[in-house]
């Protein structure tokens, strides 16, 4: 039993029969810069720690970093608005992005050749330009049919008209080639109307689509020719034929760069300047 002195405390300075105050039940244990023993602002890491105060109004603190502020856990700081005319091609799968960009890819190739051909060849029959003409709508609206199915973040209403517009561009092309042994005078109206509205349609999708591109310079720029060209082969008379198929030439080469184009950029993330 350890002697009392006249304080009432003994040999170790404590009160009879109280938990001793050394070790974890010290005073101010574990906390050596509320002991004013020469730690706090000194220690590295007790500064490291207290210099990383949450602060009002979002702005960063001492540290750089971004504060707090609101209710007792406080809000985040501003961040990145999201955009809400985001192009969500990114999401899809690496298999669907690579089909899609090979569906591009064919039609801007079928594009360009058929444009060529017209260009090279315009003494040839309207018969091999029907055919021509036949594939390259059927093309035309299965992808635009395809594309539209696997594209995610595609408002309803959009995906809607662009199955619609790839149905007509197929239905026309098959009809086209049903009827491509027709005589000379019967083709060339129904190329006209075919031609005309096919291209119509499709520039004035294609134009309204453009806003929800990472890059829509050809995009735009493949709508207005196509609208144009359309517009042109409506209004065509029956002796323009040989010109009609010069413009519809460069017309189709036109639109094949530019599907070629956005099958190399279908799905990939613009680079930031």
């Amino acid at each position: 039993m350890s002697d009392q002195n006249v304080n009432g405390l003994d040999s170790n300075g404590q009160q009879p029969g109280s938990q001793p105050e050394y070790g974890a039940y010290a005073p101010n244990a574990g906390n050596p810069n509320a002991a004013g023993d020469g730690y706090g602002d000194n220690n590295q890491y007790y500064a490291q720690y207290t210099q990383y105060t949450y602060t009002q109004g979002g702005a960063p603190n001492d540290g750089g970093h971004q504060g707090y502020s609101g209710g007792p856990y406080g809000q985040p700081g501003p961040g990145h608005p999201g955009d809400p005319f985001k192009l969500f091609e990114q999401m899809l799968p690496q298999q669907a992005k690579n089909a899609v960009r090979a569906l591009y890819g064919v039609i801007g190739v079928a594009a360009v050749v058929l444009g060529l051909a017209l260009l090279l060849w315009p003494s040839h029959t309207l018969v091999i330009a029907a055919v021509l003409l036949g594939i390259y709508f059927v093309v035309s609206g299965v992808i635009r049919i395809v594309s539209s199915i696997v594209e995610l973040g595609l408002p309803a209403g959009w995906r809607v008209l662009n199955v619609f517009v790839g149905i007509l561009l197929s239905i026309g092309g098959v009809v086209v080639l049903k009827n491509a042994a027709l005589s000379g005078t019967t083709m060339l109206v129904m190329i006209t109307l075919v031609v005309g509205i096919g291209w119509i349609i499709e520039g004035v999708t294609a134009l309204l689509e453009s806003w929800k591109l990472p890059q829509s310079g050809w995009s735009v720029l493949y709508a207005i020719v196509s609208v144009i060209a359309g517009l042109i082969v409506l209004f065509a008379p029956l002796s323009s034929a040989m010109w009609l198929m010069v413009f519809g030439g460069i017309a189709l080469i036109v639109m094949g760069v530019a599907s070629i184009v956005r099958a190399f950029s279908f799905g990939r993330t613009p680079k930031s300047k």
